[in-house]
Order: structure tokens, then C-alpha cells, then sequence
């Protein structure tokens, strides 16, 4: 069994000796950069001449790119706008002497080095929104690679190279509009724009139809003739006009916009709940032509996705400007296509964003790891746990989604791998109680959080006694999974329980398990219209069979079949009934 206070000591440990090190894991690739004369990178603007060497580091299928004795050529800038100066561990914009397919990347001059220093989920943030981007059908998605980076001889820490978003035959596969452009023809398409939260950037500006400012920056041209100018605010006041049309039957903005694209790129968005994605760092994008259409994409920066309660679309109540969305969603004709690709979704590739994420934690832990003692204000050691908070963010977001937009296939449903469990502070001076658990299948999975876990606020009352309480889903079917309750502190006995077994609706105290308690109230037990046979239960209509501890162990249409004899719960149409099966 793990004992907690080995767990943490083992921890406290691997941190003492990386501290100590403050060097790169070399378990993934390591970027070495030189700038001339060694001169501190301290502007977004201008270019620092410098040069680089890439080595694998021994793993397989990674190419070097020069060597410490042949460095090749290279410009380097800071780049970002909170993520530049917010931060500490900086994000940089790097320009390669030559168009390179470093990484396995598709050849380009030009890329980034994101720090991800806001995202304390181990860099999870991004990773997945560009996974489920290219999972369901985005045309061209940034890739990213993670990297250690030493600069001038230091190591600064885990880096992802990333393409930037830029037209090119291998980004954004559009024609390329030249600057200050006057031939109407030409000055249709060739546009990369965002949609920004910063006007200190070349840009034009509409107020939007709710009375809120939009800011449109454009990246391509990066210089407008009038006519350009006069073009892209047009262009964007007539769509502002189409979107906020009374009738929502109307569907005029769609000869504007792309639907399937934009419905696309908003399923991403719901699904990691990112509330500033129609905000900043959103990008439109047109092929040149008169009937073309503005497409959203390609995505970039999931830096706020889960940093607010779920329970609404990220339209709703958002803690920053969402351009459009909320109006767009009053349309039926959104809302059904809406459902038609998130349900062809879930029901073909949603999963699989599950597989990535465990495939993450192990590939980058250690990296992760190191990455935390340069910079431990914006990194975590507890990389697994992090995978973990991840999935089951996702799956709660899932169910949500489901609830609303409906699934082709299944229904999401309350998996047997959730727990209740009760606690009981008495005999104690214990306050603020909290739990913290955890899975060893080979590695730690935390399941509530770092230590101490979750505070316990919600209370039940079983048989006339109060209890703490708490219903979580670790999101898998756990090994070996362990539960401590505590007061936020630790030490056995005066702070903190033993490590003890989770017991699906166990109810304990300090000093460990002292009962069970079913998940039905007995109230709700009532006669239905059953019949048995054997191990099998028939009824019409949906079946589900807890057991006595409240876990579900079966469930089916007008039959179900229980695992072994026993006392269970029927519950048929809203209806529950205890059976034994002989």
C-alpha cells in the first residue's frame, strides 16, 4: 500500500535534487540558441541575430539540426502580448536562416517558442484544443513540438515549437494579398484577420450590434491602401448588420460566413468551456473571389479554457467580450448543424482526445517535471494528476454538451467509476475539512487535487447525523484507489487520517470506515412492475440495477442481468424496487 507521507517525501525529494540541477531532462529534444554577443532578448519588434543547434537527444526519428560547432543561423524576438509581459518565462518568435522541417514539421522559416507559463495544467491547455481541432476536421491546425530550451548557455525551460499561423501553402492555404492593393478584384480575398482584445495593433474597428467595440487586426496585408481599409470595414459592418437581424430565420449572415467552418471551430471552443475564444487571438480568414466566404480559423491560445464553473455555453455570462457567438446561437439553423457535427463527433472520434491526453503525461512528463524546478510559479510535478483534471473536465463538459446538443449514438452517462463518500469530524477539532485521493497502478493518479484535495462543504444527513460529503468521478476504472481526510495540514492522527481504501458510499471517521450507506433514499423504494428470472430482471421500458452499496452494476432496455445473486435495486421508469436474485 502507498503511504502518503512516503508519496510526499519521495516528491520533496526528486525536487530537492532538480533544484540543485536546474537542467533539462533530455527526454525530449533540446534547442540550444546563442544570440550575438550573447545580448538579453527584451523587444517584440525587433530581431536579435543568433544561432541555433537542435539535438534529438537520442530519440528515434528526431533530426539534428546543426551542432555545437556548426551552428546555423537564426533571428529571435519576444513575441506575445500578456504572455510577454505577464510572465517571467517569456514566449519568443524565432526566424530560421533557411526554410527547415525541424521537428518533422512542415518546412518554414518561421515558428515559435510558446512558454505556456500561463497554463499550469502541464501545458494540457493548448496541446488538447489543437488535438480536437484536427480531430474534427479544421482544415490546418498549428502543430506544436515540445522542446527544452538553453539560451545563452541557460536552460529556460520547457518549451512547445509551434508553426505560427500564417498563409502559406502548408498554414493558411489562401492566395496572398499584397500590401496597399487597389484592384477591387484582388483586395476580395487573401485576408488573415483576428478578431483582438488590443488596439495597438494595426487594425480596423466596428461597434458590434450589442453596442460592444470589435477590433479586427490584419495580419495579411500588413499595410492597407484606403481601399483596403475601406473594404475590410465594410465587409465587417454588413456581417455585424446580417448577424444582429431580428428574424433569426433569416440566415443572410451565412452568405458571408462560413457555417461549417465556424460550427467547427465553436465545438472546440464549448468543449474546453474557453470563454475569451471569440475574444482575442480569434482569426478569419478569406480566399480571394466574390462569392467566397470568411471561414473561422485556424484556432490559437486555449490559455483561459476551464478557468470558470461549467454548467453554461461560454456565450453566457462571459468574463470577456464574446464577438457575435451569443447572437449566432439564436438561430435555429446554427443550433441544428450545431448538433448534427457534435453528435457525428462523439460518436466517431470525441474519445479518442482521452488517449492523447494519457499519451501526453507519459511522453512529457519528466520534461514537465523539470520544467516546474526552473520555473516553479507556473509549472507542476504532479503531471499525472493534471492528465487526470483534464479528462474529467472534459468528460463533465461532455455531459453537459449532451444534455443540450444531443448524441447520435449514447447518451453520456454517470459512470461506474464516480464515488460518494460521507465523513464525520466528530472526536475531533478538525475545521476547513478536506479529501484528498488517489489511484497507484504503477504511477500516482491524484483524483481531488494536489494536497490537501477539495474542501468538504456540502453535508447529508443519514439517520439523524450529519455528515460531510462529496461525489467525484476520477474518470477510469481505478486499481487501487486510496482516500485521506484531513484539516488541511498534515500529520496522522492530529491533522489527517490514514491512508485509507475508497469504499463507494463508505462513511468514515478519523479513524477510518464505519459503515456504508446506500445511494437511494429509502423513500424512493417502491413497487414496480417487475418480473425475474433467475439473474435477469424484466420490465418494460429502461432497467438500471444498483447494488446494496448504491453502485451500479447493469442496466438495459426491458431486461437486465445481474452479475452474481444477491440483494439490488431495480430502478424502472423513474421507480425503484429492492429484489434478491437466487
Amino acid at each position: 500500500m502507498l503511504k502518503f507521507k512516503n508519496f510526499i517525501l519521495a516528491a520533496c525529494l526528486f525536487v530537492t535534487i532538480c533544484v540543485q540541477a536546474a537542467d533539462y531532462s533530455g527526454t525530449v529534444p533540446v534547442i540550444f540558441i546563442n544570440t550575438e554577443n550573447n545580448t538579453p532578448i527584451t523587444s517584440k519588434e525587433d530581431y536579435l541575430q543568433a544561432t541555433y543547434y537542435l539535438d534529438p537527444m537520442g530519440i528515434e526519428g528526431i533530426e539534428a539540426f546543426g551542432s555545437v560547432d556548426n551552428q546555423l543561423p537564426l533571428e529571435i524576438r519576444g513575441r506575445g502580448n500578456y504572455t510577454w509581459n505577464g510572465f517571467d518565462k517569456k514566449p519568443y518568435r524565432l526566424k530560421f536562416g533557411a526554410k527547415t522541417a525541424i521537428l518533422g514539421m512542415n518546412k518554414s522559416k518561421h515558428f515559435a517558442l510558446m512558454a505556456n507559463a500561463d497554463d499550469e495544467l502541464s501545458g494540457l491547455r493548448n496541446a488538447v484544443g489543437y488535438e480536437l481541432a484536427r480531430m474534427i476536421g479544421m482544415p490546418w491546425t498549428p502543430s506544436a513540438k515540445p522542446v527544452e530550451v538553453v539560451l545563452n548557455g541557460e536552460y529556460i525551460g520547457l518549451y512547445f515549437l509551434t508553426e505560427t499561423i500564417r498563409i502559406d501553402s502548408d498554414r493558411v492555404n489562401i492566395v496572398e494579398q499584397a500590401d496597399e492593393e487597389t484592384d477591387p478584384y484582388a483586395i476580395t480575398g487573401g485576408w488573415l484577420v483576428e478578431i483582438d482584445n488590443y488596439d495597438s495593433d494595426p487594425h480596423v474597428r466596428i461597434t458590434e450590434g450589442n453596442g460592444e467595440r470589435i477590433i479586427f487586426t490584419y495580419k495579411t496585408p500588413e499595410i492597407l491602401s484606403t481601399v483596403q481599409e475601406e473594404y475590410l470595414r465594410n465587409q465587417m459592418t454588413t456581417i455585424d448588420a446580417a448577424i444582429y437581424n431580428k428574424d433569426k430565420n433569416n440566415n443572410e449572415w451565412e452568405n458571408y460566413i462560413d457555417l461549417d467552418r465556424l460550427v467547427r471551430f465553436y465545438i472546440v471552443q464549448e468543449i474546453l468551456d474557453n470563454a475569451e475564444s471569440f475574444h482575442g487571438s480569434c482569426y478569419l480568414h478569406r480566399e480571394i473571389g466574390e462569392d467566397q466566404k470568411w471561414m473561422f480559423g485556424p484556432v490559437w491560445d486555449f490559455g483561459n479554457t476551464f478557468r470558470r464553473g461549467g454548467g453554461q455555453f461560454i456565450h453566457q455570462n462571459p468574463p470577456y467580450g464574446q464577438t457575435w457567438i451569443a447572437e449566432i446561437a439564436q438561430y435555429p439553423h446554427f443550433q441544428e448543424k450545431v448538433s448534427e457535427v457534435w453528435k457525428e463527433f462523439r460518436a466517431n472520434k470525441f474519445d479518442d482526445i482521452y488517449t492523447f491526453i494519457d499519451n501526453y503525461v507519459t511522453a512529457y512528463e519528466k520534461a514537465i517535471q523539470a520544467d516546474d524546478v526552473r520555473w516553479p510559479d507556473y509549472g507542476s510535478q504532479n503531471v499525472q494528476g493534471d492528465g487526470a483534471t483534464m479528462k474529467n473536465n472534459i468528460r463533465d463538459r461532455a455531459k453537459f454538451l449532451v444534455e443540450h446538443w444531443g448524441d447520435a449514438e449514447k447518451e453520456v452517462e454517470e459512470t461506474e467509476t464516480s464515488y460518494t463518500v460521507y465523513f464525520t469530524a466528530e472526536g475531533t477539532e478538525w475545521e476547513n475539512i478536506h479529501a484528498y485521493s488517489w489511484d497507484y497502478d504503477g504511477a500516482v493518479t491524484v483524483f481531488l487535487g494536489n494536497w490537501p484535495g477539495t474542501p468538504l462543504t456540502e453535508t447529508t444527513t443519514i439517520e439523524g447525523k450529519e455528515y460531510y460529503t462529496i461525489t467525484f468521478d476520477p474518470g477510469r476504472t481505478a486499481v487501487n484507489p486510496m482516500i485521506i481526510f484531513n484539516d488541511g495540514n498534515s500529520g496522522v492522527g492530529e491533522h489527517q487520517t490514514e491512508d485509507l481504501a475508497l469504499q463507494n458510499y463508505g462513511i468514515y471517521d478519523h479513524n477510518g470506515i464505519i459503515g456504508t450507506h446506500t445511494a437511494l433514499d429509502a423513500t424512493k423504494v417502491v413497487t414496480a412492475d417487475i418480473a425475474t428470472n433467475g439473474l435477469t430482471i424484466y420490465a418494460q421500458g429502461d432497467i438500471t440495477l444498483y447494488n446494496i452499496q448504491g453502485l451500479r452494476v447493469a442496466q438495459g432496455y426491458n431486461q437486465a442481468t445481474a452479475p452474481t445473486a444477491g440483494i439490488y435495486i431495480v430502478v424502472n421508469n423513474g421507480t425503484a424496487t429492492k429484489v434478491v436474485l437466487r
